[in-house]
């Protein structure tokens, strides 16, 4: 019994894949190259709390990038083919 291994060239074991990463799932993969990026960011910028999701904007897969503090440096503009968004994020109001 051959089982997919989610991909649309290979059902076998994946190794004529290269160790591609699933592209089927489009924001399962985002996922993949989100946790890279902040890999890659965290060590530029100590003080900035980061966190990353995909995002559909008008139709187009995109990462969406939060901070909480200083404004991250070296943001690129694309990571991997798509389109970083770069976004603030309000601290949480104290409680009274």
């Amino acid at each position: 019994m051959v089982h997919s291994l989610g991909s649309r060239t290979s059902g076998v074991d994946g190794s004529s894949e290269g160790g591609r990463i699933n592209t089927i799932n489009i924001p399962g993969a985002l996922v993949i190259y989100g946790v890279a990026l902040l890999q890659a960011l965290q060590p530029k910028n100590p003080k900035t709390k980061l966190s990353v999701a995909p995002v559909q904007v008008d139709g187009i897969w995109s990462l969406d990038l939060s901070y909480l503090g200083d404004e991250p440096s070296r943001v690129p503009e694309r990571w991997h083919g798509h389109r970083v968004i770069l976004k603030k994020v309000e601290p949480p109001a104290p409680s009274a």
